[in-house]
């Protein structure tokens, strides 16, 4: 698995990480197995964000999904981590 692919992830909801979420969307083969496409992510059917990417190399669409969900699990992890930094930085 490569993290050289082109990843955008939009959020429009604070989803804690650690919350199970289904992906919607399309992921796209290439000729040159690879897979474009974009996914909307969902958390107990509450829309949390929208996923655009290219150049996934992997052997399978589920194999993509599976690049694709992990990105998107270490961007909230990230999101969280700013957000619990930024606090605890304004209360000190």
């Amino acid at each position: 698995m490569t993290d050289s692919f082109k990843f955008q992830w939009h959020y429009v909801s604070n989803t804690a990480p650690g919350r199970p979420f289904e992906l919607m969307g399309a992921i796209t083969p290439r000729a040159d197995k690879r897979f474009d496409g974009a996914v909307d992510a969902y958390c107990e059917g509450d829309y949390i964000g929208r996923c655009e990417f290219s150049s996934i190399d992997a052997d399978c669409a589920s194999d993509a999904a599976a690049q694709i969900r992990k990105r998107i699990e270490c961007r909230i992890e990230d999101r969280v981590a700013r957000e619990n930094e930024t606090a605890h930085n304004t209360t000190h």
